[in-house]
């Protein structure tokens, strides 16, 4: 399977967050593209990677094949959402701890700049996935 780029991957995005069928004209004009053969030849080649498939009322995806993102309905989030979360969550929860036992030792700034580091690099992690299937 060949990987997808572009204005490919721009159309599969759209068309994974869609709940009904959806024709090429609605896409051409959801999504400003220039004309309907430009939406037909990229929604060929879906088709011939076997992710999408036309019906009568339009074009449905039959496979969603997005790495390191999970779909849950029709959102599509990264897996390092969860991780960014747990990680946001601790840092949280260690901050209340540290001022609630006035802790400020060595092992509480280890603690803090651990977390802080994992919590903003799974954060940037998701932000850029998250760019990444808006686009």
């Amino acid at each position: 399977m060949a990987e997808l780029s572009g204005t490919t991957l721009k159309i599969y995005n759209y068309m994974i967050k869609q709940k009904k069928p959806v024709r090429l004209t609605k896409i051409q004009r959801d999504l400003n593209m220039s004309s309907k053969s430009l939406v037909h030849y990229h929604l060929k080649k879906l088709m011939e990677e076997g992710l999408i498939r036309e019906v009568d009322d339009g074009y449905v995806v039959s496979k969603v094949v997005l790495e390191d993102y999970i779909r849950i309905r029709n959102t599509i989030l990264p897996n390092s959402m969860f991780l960014a979360s747990f990680f946001l969550t601790s840092l949280v929860i260690f901050i209340a701890l540290s001022l609630f036992y006035q802790g400020t030792g060595a092992s509480e700034i280890f603690g803090f700049l651990s977390i802080s580091t994992a919590a903003v690099y799974f954060i940037r992690d998701v932000l850029k996935k998250m760019k990444n299937i808006s686009t």
